[in-house]
C-alpha cells in the first residue's frame, strides 16, 4: 500500500490533540482514513496503524476495523490508563480503576471537598506554583498526606500537558520565571482615594503583564499546541479555593 502521508508525523500531531483533550479523542472511520491517507481500512493496515500508535503511546478502542466509531487514548494519561484497564482486563492490572474509584470517592465526599471549575490558564498558574514548591495562592490542599510531586503530576495530566512536562528542567525554569512576575496585592483599606486609585491602576497593569507572561509560558509547555479554552476542576485533585482569598489578582481567561 502506497502511503502519501507520513504516518509517524500524523501520529505525532494526533497525540498532541489527544493530550489537549485530556487524554482521549473520539473519532469516526472516515476521519481516521483522512488523517493517515488510507483509502480503505483493512485488517492489515489497521494492524500497521495500531503499531504506529503504540509507538507513540496511544491505542484505539474498539478496533476501527470492526466499528464505525471509536476512541484514541493516550496511555500516559489518567483516562488512558483507565480505558486500557477496561479494554484489557486480562493483561492490565486494575490499579487505574481503583485509583479512579478513590478519586471520585474523595471528590464526592461533600461540598467542603470540592471547588468551582477554573479556567485552564488559572489551573496552569496553580501548576507552576506547585512545580517550584510554592503553596498555590488562594488554594488549600485537602490531601496533606500526598506527596507534592503526585499532585503536580495529576494536575499536569488534567491540563493535558505533554508527558514528562511535570518534572522537566525547562518547566521548572518557566515556573520560576512566571512566579517571579506574579503581581503583589496592592489593596490598602482606608487609603486616600487618590492613592487607592493609583494602587488599583498599578495592580491592573501588573495583572495585564502577568496574564501575557502566563500565556507565553503556556505556549512553551504545550509545545506549540493551541491553549485550551476548557475549564479544569481542581476540586477533583484535592484542592479547594479559599473563598476568603477572592479579590486578589483574579481569574485569568
Amino acid at each position: 500500500m502506497e502511503m502519501t502521508i507520513d504516518w509517524n508525523e500524523a501520529a505525532v500531531k494526533m497525540r498532541r490533540e489527544v493530550q489537549s483533550k485530556g487524554g482521549f479523542l473520539s473519532m469516526q472511520k472516515e476521519e481516521l482514513r483522512d488523517r493517515f491517507g488510507i483509502g480503505r481500512l483493512t485488517e492489515n493496515n489497521v494492524g500497521q496503524l495500531d503499531e504506529i500508535l503504540e509507538g507513540h503511546q496511544m491505542f484505539v478502542f474498539p478496533s476501527p476495523y470492526y466499528c464505525q466509531s471509536f476512541r484514541i487514548y493516550d496511555r500516559d494519561s489518567q483516562i488512558g490508563r483507565i480505558a486500557e484497564a477496561i479494554a484489557d482486563s486480562e493483561g492490565v492490572p486494575e490499579t487505574a480503576l481503583k485509583d479512579a474509584v478513590e478519586l471520585f470517592r474523595r471528590a464526592n465526599m461533600g461540598k467542603d471537598r470540592r471547588s468551582d471549575d477554573v479556567p485552564w490558564l488559572q489551573a496552569l498558574d496553580v501548576f507552576l506554583q506547585l512545580v517550584i514548591g510554592r503553596p498555590p495562592e488562594g488554594w488549600e490542599d485537602l490531601d496533606d498526606d500526598r506527596e507534592p510531586i503526585q499532585l503536580v503530576k495529576c494536575l499536569a495530566e488534567s491540563l493535558g500537558l505533554p508527558a514528562g512536562v511535570d518534572d522537566a528542567k525547562t518547566t521548572r525554569g518557566v515556573a520560576g520565571a512566571v512566579c517571579a512576575c506574579r503581581p503583589h496585592r496592592l489593596r490598602w483599606e482606608g487609603a486616600d482615594p487618590g492613592f487607592s486609585d493609583a494602587l488599583a491602576e498599578a495592580g491592573r497593569k501588573q495583572k495585564e503583564i502577568f496574564d501575557g507572561v502566563l500565556r507565553e509560558a503556556a505556549k512553551v509547555l504545550l509545545e506549540g499546541s493551541e491553549i485550551p479554552s476548557r475549564d479544569v476542576e481542581l476540586g477533583r485533585l484535592g484542592l479547594r479555593y479559599r473563598r476568603e482569598a477572592q479579590g486578589g489578582i483574579g481569574w485569568i481567561r
